[in-house]
């Protein structure tokens, strides 16, 4: 047991480095992972978040080359090589430039990993220090095939940066910020929702970066989304050749249901897509993309999304009494960004005009 703020007739002039450790670790955060509840004085490790998030960035150097360069940032690391024996902070105070080694040939890809780790010879080996470094990854055929090489076991992962074949230089694109942040117990932690914590501390508070929701821990170990009230503007694309979008007044296209338009929310921690308004189709037009172009990437789901829309009744070609009986179409929301309308015939009169009001699905 570690003596924490000991009677002043107890202290000495020399202590373990471990105590300040486990001083440094009980400022920081909770575990938050189910695998740690076994070593309960393990923390969150992490880089410190910032306004911008620069601790600790790896980027490109100003002329790319086979280098990259570490801002300046503290890290915590938990020291893995014993179960208790504590927290590291790794202060960073300038930019640090690290050498990638060399591409291979033609044919040879690989995924190099640029870490903070520490070396402690109080726990394991004979080094005593705390290094920015670059581990090399191992050789593929092809860059997706390229994994992420063995890490030293106290180390926190700042960026992978994909080699390619023969390159000579590293730009921004073949770096990839994959850094988790952590903080004390008071403060809000800014974490993609794949990485967050499964168990946070009860009333522990996360921003989840990719769906712009906040999570908290319970006292059961379960999570909680708090949904802040939305006023997501809608987004009115342009309708493709043959279209016109919905009008509001007597006599407008798309029956009176408005222009087509799209935003996207959040719902309990998901983001998900609403589709509004109608559209009027010339006959003879595509029956494929409804719109100009294709959707932005953080609007398209990760499954493609059919639906049956309102239309008008008027017969489809060869179906008999189908007038009294078909009243929609199918719309599929692909996963190639497109809103196709299904339908017999380009060229069939089946549909005039139709509705996506009132159209939901989530995202991911």
């Amino acid at each position: 047991m570690a003596l924490i703020n000991p009677p002043a007739w107890m202290q000495a002039g020399s202590y373990p480095a471990r105590t300040d450790r486990l001083v440094i670790a009980s400022l920081m955060g909770y575990p938050g992972f189910l695998i740690d509840e076994a070593t309960p004085l393990r923390i969150r490790q992490g880089v410190r978040p910032s306004y911008t998030n620069q601790q600790m960035k790896v980027r490109a150097a100003p002329t790319p080359n086979m280098t990259v360069i570490v801002s300046a940032g503290m890290a915590y690391v938990d020291n893995h090589d014993a179960g208790g024996a504590g927290t590291y902070v790794c202060v960073n105070d300038a930019d640090v430039t690290l050498i990638i080694a060399p591409a291979g040939g033609a044919g040879q890809f690989r995924k190099d990993c640029v870490i903070a780790s520490v070396y402690d010879a109080e726990t394991a080996g004979s080094a005593s220090e705390w290094r920015l470094e670059v581990i090399q990854g191992t050789y593929a055929a092809s860059a997706g095939a390229a994994v992420r090489p063995s890490l030293p076991p106290n180390a926190q992962i700042l960026a992978d940066v994909a080699v390619g074949a023969s390159v000579t230089s590293i730009a921004a694109g073949n770096i990839s910020d994959v850094r988790q942040f952590t903080v004390g117990l008071g403060g809000v932690l800014p974490v993609s929702s794949a990485s967050a914590p499964n168990r946070p501390h009860p009333g522990q508070t996360m921003y989840l970066t990719d769906t712009d929701a906040f999570r908290y821990g319970k006292v059961d170990g379960s999570t909680g989304t708090v949904t802040p009230d939305q006023n997501i503007p809608w987004i009115t694309p342009a309708v493709g050749t043959g279209y016109t979008t919905g009008g509001t007044t007597a006599g407008s296209p798309g029956n009176r249901n408005g222009p087509i338009r799209y935003r996207k929310v959040i719902r309990d921690g998901t983001p998900y897509m609403e589709w509004d308004g109608g559209a009027t189709r010339a006959n003879g037009a595509a029956t494929t993309n409804i719109l100009a172009g294709t959707l932005p990437a953080q609007y398209i789901p990760y499954a493609v999304r059919s639906f049956s829309v309102a239309r008008n009744a008027t017969s489809i070609t060869s179906v008999a009494n189908s007038s009294s009986v078909v009243h929609t179409v199918k719309v599929d929301f692909d996963t190639a960004g497109q809103v196709t309308l299904v339908a017999a015939t380009a060229g069939d009169v089946e549909t005039n005009w139709f509705s996506l009001v009132g159209i939901s699905y989530p995202l991911a």
